[in-house]
Formats: C-alpha cells, sequence, structure tokens
C-alpha cells in the first residue's frame, strides 16, 4: 500500500485553530495524523498541542481531507470515538464545505489523537459515522464482497449497529460509498427486527468534490436494529 497525504484543521469553539499533516498515511491502515510542524513547529498529537496551546479547546469543527479515497475520521480518547469529524477527498478538491461543524462540540485533552483510515481508491469500504442525541459519536463500516444486503458494522468492536448503540437515538450521520457507486442498489438503511427500512441516509462519493458533512435525522436504535445497504456486485 502507497503512502499518502492528509491534512486538515479541528476548529474551537473559540475559533482556534490546530492545522493537521501526515504526508506519509498509510492506505487501507489506521494511521495518526499529527499536528502540522508547518505552522506550531513540530508534530505533536492534535489533543496534547490543543491542550497546551489554548488551555481549554473545545473542538467545534473539523474538515480533514486525503489526497485519495477517505473512509473515516475521529478524535479518539482512551481507546474511545470521542468525535467523529467531517472529511473529504483530494482527488477533484473535495474540500468544499469544510471545515463543517460537529452537532456536539468536544474538549480536546492530552493524548486525544486525530486517527484516520485512508484506502486506496479501488477500495470498496464504505462507512456511516453517527453522533446522538446522547453526545456520542460512533463509526461503522463494511467492505462489499459480491452483491446483496451489506451490513455496517462497529470499526472498533466488529458488532451491529443494534449491539453497540441500543436505546441511543441517532441525531446526526453522513455516509461515504467506499468504490461502490457502480454497484449501488440502495441508500443506507436503517432496519428494524423485521427487515423493515426506519430511516435512511444517502452515500456522498468518497472521492467526490464536496466535502462531507453531519445532516440531521431521528433514528431509534433498539437490539435488533441493523444498518445496511445493497449492491448488485
Amino acid at each position: 500500500m502507497a503512502n499518502v497525504n492528509c491534512y486538515g484543521s479541528l476548529i474551537s469553539t473559540r475559533y482556534t485553530t490546530v492545522p493537521c499533516l501526515n504526508t506519509a498515511t498509510t492506505e487501507a491502515t489506521k494511521d495518526e495524523v499529527f499536528t502540522d510542524s508547518n505552522y506550531v513547529g513540530s508534530a505533536q498529537t492534535v489533543g496534547t498541542f490543543a491542550s497546551q496551546q489554548f488551555g481549554n479547546f473545545v473542538l467545534a469543527k473539523a474538515g480533514i481531507i486525503a489526497e485519495n479515497d477517505m473512509t473515516w475520521a475521529y478524535i479518539e480518547s482512551a481507546g474511545t470515538i470521542k468525535a467523529a469529524l467531517p472529511m473529504g477527498s483530494g482527488l477533484a478538491g473535495g474540500g468544499a464545505g469544510l471545515p463543517g461543524p460537529l452537532p456536539y462540540p468536544k474538549q480536546l485533552l492530552p493524548g486525544d489523537s486525530l486517527q484516520v483510515m485512508v484506502n486506496a481508491v479501488s477500495d470498496r469500504e464504505a462507512s456511516v459515522a453517527v453522533a446522538c442525541t446522547s453526545g456520542e459519536y460512533h463509526i461503522f463500516s463494511v467492505t462489499p464482497s459480491g452483491s446483496g444486503e451489506q451490513e455496517f458494522v462497529s470499526i472498533l468492536d466488529g458488532q451491529g449497529i443494534g449491539t453497540t448503540l441500543q436505546g441511543r437515538v441517532i441525531s446526526h450521520w453522513f455516509a461515504l460509498s467506499g468504490n461502490n457507486d457502480a454497484e449501488l442498489t440502495s441508500p443506507v438503511y436503517l432496519l428494524d427486527g423485521s427487515g423493515v427500512p426506519t430511516d435512511s441516509v444517502g452515500f456522498s462519493s468518497s472521492g467526490g468534490s464536496v466535502g462531507v458533512n453531519f445532516q440531521p435525522c431521528r433514528a431509534n436504535i433498539m437490539l435488533n436494529s441493523r444498518l445496511v445497504f445493497r449492491t448488485d456486485a
């Protein structure tokens, strides 16, 4: 796998800014993006820099861009997803609309890191990032193999959305298609235990020209809920 550029910015409620850059982000592997040493003097973990430089840094907007296709970006804190981040692809100037707002601002603390998944243009991994009324964020992904129904699972524990977020209410979400645009036969559906759609979100192309931001919804998650889409190849 190649190493590619990943860059962007994290912006606080007070409009202080953390510039970010990794010029050797590994494709198809979870990788960390540090502060941009060109602007802040050294490459540091984003939460540590933000806390030391600005004190109370409450993340309110973000825009992370990869050189090629992108699957997800989030702030990791003690092994959990503190905040899923708006993002885009540099394939076609995909920074339009970024930085985008977070539904629930989060304070960055020392040790909080920016983690990303940058994928090759041919990779089929699709993803859905969600924000819940509880203030929790999570990310689900799946790499389709062949045709049929594809179910998203947590990038942390591999569980479905019903197990991971039982009892939560999703208030905002977005979806990235991976390299599945020609094979898609549905948007993303949230299904109940009978397989009936109860909510839906459309895909944005992972290599599109516009950045991906959260959009509002009202999706109740039960234990038997599933998050799916379909492909014909």
